[in-house]
């Protein structure tokens, strides 16, 4: 019997309840956009002229998500930080988004602080922690995560917490156009999606489990374009942390410019490498040109790659689609490769270094 199709050994992976996160995803949507929706401490929040998001780690990805899939219809200036400090252009006119899913998170809070002392526009999403202490004594609007769907207490799989909640700001902003029911609408889908990808179908059904049988003792080349570029960085992390494998992600065409004259040496890498492309029909004309002759270079180095594709008329559900799929894809590879889903060695190492 294949170890995915070996229920005794999934309910053994899944004491910390990581598949019942990642199954959770549509709730988590619903929940945190009905939750977000119903706030309406926001009077004075219309008059800005740039937008700057911080978040490190899982707590900045479903805004980088969100960035990618509504790039061309934000028409203000977006930026993610990832660091201690603000750009210097943050002032009276810059809304300030602070995310950080614990609400302790060092730079963040300190990021906070800054945007408190140039007089910028704020709110916050956190579970808790120094950024609501904060937020609650500046009398800062916040949107305080519901953890319910998040069982597993792992940022990178709980998503959708964040990323229902930030639509729903972004739609009371009019930043982007979406209302509740493009949001019921996604969320029925993944519930439909995420039947075939459930523990309990068997490998030979189950596409996440081949994908995840596909990668396993390879060097994953995650690739996409356009508005799916978030979707790739997600799916990096996830598989760095929870299946403590290496991978690495590119965007096309910023690939086309260097990276196909670098898959000759070392040949003990090179042979382990597989691409993984996520295609779309959304994509532009050259773009899937792009594709097609990028497979057909890698075709003639003999570079094993894998061409997942999906035809869909929305942004939002194509990248959903792809974020459902890959959480399950790094949770069954983490299986795979016999390693712990939740736990993080080193990074709790160096934090507890960088505390000293």
């Amino acid at each position: 019997m294949k170890i995915l199709d070996d229920l005794k050994t999934l309910k053994r992976y899944n004491k910390s309840k990581v598949a019942d996160t990642i199954s959770f995803l549509p709730d988590q949507i619903n929940q945190s956009w009905d939750e977000m929706s119903k706030i309406k401490a926001l009077k004075n929040y219309n008059n800005f002229q740039n937008l700057v998001v911080c978040g490190m780690g899982g707590s900045n990805l479903a805004t980088e998500l969100i960035r990618s899939i509504y790039n061309t219809d934000i028409k203000i200036p977006y930026i993610l930080v990832r660091n201690y400090n603000l750009p210097e252009f943050v002032n009276n006119k810059t809304l300030v988004i602070i995310s950080s899913y614990s609400g302790n998170t060092e730079e963040i809070v300190n990021c906070l602080k800054e945007a408190i002392s140039k007089k910028a526009k704020v709110f916050c999403f956190a579970s808790g922690g120094k950024i609501i202490s904060i937020a609650k004594k500046n009398k800062i609007p916040f949107y305080q995560i519901n953890t319910d769907y998040n069982p597993s207490n792992q940022p990178r799989y709980a998503i959708g917490l964040q990323l229902g909640a930030i639509l729903a700001l972004f739609s009371k902003l009019k930043l982007i156009k979406i209302n509740n029911q493009d949001i019921k609408q996604s969320c029925e889908y993944l519930s439909i999606l995420n039947q075939s990808f459930l523990p309990e179908i068997n490998s030979s059904n189950n596409f996440a489990k081949k994908l995840a049988l596909e990668l396993q003792d390879q060097l994953p080349i995650l690739v996409s374009a356009d508005f799916l570029t978030a979707n790739i960085h997600i799916l990096n992390n996830q598989i760095n942390e929870s299946a403590k494998n290496l991978a690495q992600y590119y965007s096309i065409p910023e690939l086309n410019h260097h990276l196909l004259e670098g898959l000759k040496l070392p040949n003990l890498i090179t042979s382990k490498i597989k691409f993984l492309f996520f295609n779309s029909n959304l994509y532009s004309d050259i773009i899937k040109k792009r594709f097609y002759v990028t497979e057909k270079v890698l075709k003639n180095q003999k570079i094993k790659f894998i061409d997942y594709s999906i035809n869909s008329d929305s942004k939002l559900l194509t990248a959903l689609e792809i974020l459902l799929l890959g959480s399950w894809t790094s949770y069954y590879l983490t299986i795979l490769n016999g390693q712990n889903p939740t736990a993080i060695p080193y990074v709790d190492f160096f934090k507890k270094e960088l505390a000293k």
